[in-house]
């Protein structure tokens, strides 16, 4: 009986163990407000902010008035760390921005950078990007 009870610990305590390896960053979906601050060479820096319904199907910060299309690919998790490639098109051929970008979520606050490349000219954009929960998601989107 005492090997029993000690087996179901063990394998209780491995499943335990592995739903949290399993489990997504430590966020707290809902409402966030979201400065992003971009530096460009030759130009002032500029900073952004907006709200953004944060979900765990929608981790990727991203404002919704962007002035060109945007793709984001390759979402990867690792802890509390989101990882992802984007794209955006441009004006004629040619055109268009790429990058990658990094964000890690601590509950109801989050900090990251994304890196992109404006083609054709090769300029490089950082953004740095903070945030914070600001409450419950509105019902309609």
């Amino acid at each position: 009986m005492k090997k029993k009870s000690i087996l179901i610990g063990i394998v209780t305590s491995i499943v335990f163990l592995m739903s949290h390896a399993w489990a997504g960053p430590q966020i707290n979906p809902g409402k966030w407000e979201i400065t992003t601050k971009t530096e460009m060479a030759g130009m002032p820096a500029q900073s952004m902010t907006h709200t953004q319904c944060v979900t765990n199907d929608d981790m990727v910060p991203m404002s919704e008035d962007a002035n060109q299309e945007c793709q984001v690919t390759d979402i990867t998790i690792n802890g509390n760390t989101v990882s992802w490639k984007i794209t955006c098109g441009g004006q004629g051929s040619g055109g268009g921005m790429e990058g990658t970008g990094q964000v890690t979520y601590e509950g109801d606050s989050m900090h990251g950078t994304m890196s992109m490349t404006i083609k054709p000219y090769g300029t490089q954009v950082k953004n740095t990007i903070s945030g914070r929960r600001i409450g419950n998601c509105n019902a309609t989107k």
